[in-house]
């Protein structure tokens, strides 16, 4: 089983690192850690502020552009292609091919964040701030953020086409990052906005744990309680969308 997944996964990554638009958004990238080094030095005493607020809110555009252009597709790509079909004919069970298909954008978006983490700290070292642990944490949990989202895209990918796809993906990002504000509408609106708000708060997953922006920003640590409590929350939430996927996929007529 780990091997056919392996295969899926090596195969996922390949055609995904080769698909022009891992290339735009390394150039992307590049550009917009350029800009901040160079327009950093206008804002004296905010240098190192910048590069991070900018640093990390590039890295976690990037990766949901990824999540959105191809986490969003790649089922479905391979569907109207009929190339799932000679990939299912061999000993290779739809939910080995879901969890390969995971692994491969998933190893993607750890090499992406990997390359921006690099920039960043170059981007870091060129101001008076200095690197943090706090900074290293927001990374890795930018990371877990995207992964959760990827795992998403899988699930909306077997239910729906690209376009439909990319839009709930997104959709979740927007609200997984305002549930708690939801929540607090909800109990000032009452009545059923107050039911819905608590439905959402408990059956989307609350992005808000992963976002430590502001803190890295201001220079409060980020306590490793906080990425333990995260990683636990990130992995269920995977294991969720997963799961969720293969009980489509399985019942789809190919």
């Amino acid at each position: 089983m780990l091997n056919r997944v392996t295969a899926v996964a090596v195969a996922t990554f390949r055609e995904t690192v080769r698909d022009r638009l891992f290339y735009l958004v390394g150039f992307f990238g590049l550009l917009l850690v350029g800009a901040v080094t160079v327009l950093s030095p206008l804002t004296v005493g905010a240098q190192g502020k910048i590069v991070a607020d900018v640093g990390l809110g590039g890295m976690s555009f990037l990766g949901l552009l990824v999540v959105l252009l191809v986490g969003a597709n790649m089922v479905r790509k391979e569907m109207e292609r009929r190339t799932i079909t000679t990939i299912l004919t061999k000993p290779v069970g739809r939910g080995e091919y879901l969890a390969g298909k995971y692994a491969g954008l998933a190893l993607t978006l750890t090499c992406l964040v990997a390359l921006m983490s690099l920039l960043y700290v170059g981007a870091v070292a060129l101001t008076p701030a200095v690197l943090a642990w706090s900074h290293l944490a927001a990374v890795y949990l930018t990371l877990l953020e995207l992964l959760v989202l990827c795992a998403a895209a899988v699930l909306f990918s077997a239910l729906a086409g690209p376009a439909l796809a990319a839009l709930f993906a997104a959709t979740l990002f927007a609200i997984g990052h305002l549930t708690e504000s939801l929540l607090d509408f909800g109990a000032l609106a009452g009545g059923p906005s107050r039911v819905l708000a608590a439905v959402a708060f408990r059956l989307l997953p609350d992005l808000e744990v992963f976002n430590v922006r502001a803190a890295v920003v201001h220079g409060d640590p980020v306590a490793a309680g906080h990425l333990a409590l995260a990683t636990l929350y990130a992995a269920g939430w995977i294991v969720v969308f997963l799961v969720l996927a293969r009980a489509v996929f399985a019942r789809k007529e190919l």
